[in-house]
């Protein structure tokens, strides 16, 4: 479900990888792409997905250097691979056209795991194992953050910890709510499977997966809970729990999104997720 839109350069674009900035720091919710779609002739699609969160690597010594999170199908789009770029780059729509400025590409990770997109098999305490459908991959930050980040005081909580989403709580009438995190317009959906087995475009079957069904506005529209684009997000319930990732929409129903457990993908990757906003060091400009 990474969003593959036309689009055009609105200056003209130099050697991507000298485009590194610090006046966009990571942030969860924030559109990114490898750019490998993109050539001078203007003519490829570019993929966008979603960062979803941002962790450490449990053999890291400290909080400084982080990894972030989306789909392998995100961070991998156009046969990209490790060592390539991540960008978190600035642009504009007009309808389905996407501008983009050669100056505000913002180089902000280089892809470190290359995950997984396929089954894991993973087991909850006092639970046999079953097999879970994950698609995930990680990219290497570009800057570290400030020393002690966990002292620095005033930095943006945005969920409180990881949770299991349990079939209990799929019942009828008790359905988590969640919402995908980094939205400025957030939208609600509910959790109505934790454990359906999803057959993609390919035939595919895709097991244990979340499914979402979107809910009404506090106006009473109802929208789509994702759209194109949104791959890699964070799903985080109204408990401000994080609870799967995003990858997927129903090709019929467009209030139907689909996500993988947040679980099997933090035991496959080996990271321990960082609850907060990105802790710039000072010499950072946030411009």
């Amino acid at each position: 479900m990474a969003a593959n839109v036309s689009y055009q350069w609105s200056s003209p674009p130099d050697i991507v990888a000298r485009n590194y900035s610090n006046k966009s720091l990571p942030s969860a919710g924030s559109a990114i792409s490898n750019l490998k779609g993109m050539h001078l002739s203007g003519r490829a699609s570019a993929g966008l997905g979603t960062l979803g969160f941002l962790a450490a690597k449990r053999d890291a010594p400290d909080w400084r250097t982080l990894v972030l999170v989306s789909n392998r199908h995100v961070l991998l789009a156009h046969d990209a691979e490790r060592g390539d770029l991540v960008f978190q780059p600035g642009y504009s729509e007009q309808g389905a056209q996407v501008n983009f400025s050669a100056s505000d590409l913002n180089a902000i990770a280089r892809i470190d795991h290359e995950g997984l997109c396929g089954h894991f098999s993973y087991a909850y305490p006092g639970e046999s194992r079953k097999s879970y459908y994950i698609d995930c991959a990680t990219a290497t930050l570009l800057l570290k953050q400030a020393s002690n980040p966990m002292r620095i005081t005033g930095r943006t909580q945005l969920f409180t910890q990881v949770t299991r989403v349990h079939p209990l709580d799929t019942a009828n009438g008790r359905e988590l709510k969640v919402r995908l995190l980094g939205h400025a317009d957030p939208r609600w959906g509910k959790i109505i499977d934790s454990e359906a087995t999803v057959e993609t475009v390919t035939g595919e079957l895709c097991r244990n997966t979340l499914v979402i069904r979107a809910l009404p506005d506090k106006h009473g529209v109802l929208r789509p809970f994702s759209r194109k684009g949104d791959s890699g997000a964070l799903l985080v319930d109204q408990y401000q729990r994080a609870v799967g990732l995003l990858w997927g929409n129903h090709t019929r129903d467009p209030y139907i999104s689909y996500a993988c457990h947040i679980c099997p993908v933090l035991s496959y990757l080996n990271i321990i997720p960082w609850r907060y906003d990105f802790c710039a060091p000072r010499s950072i400009d946030k411009g």
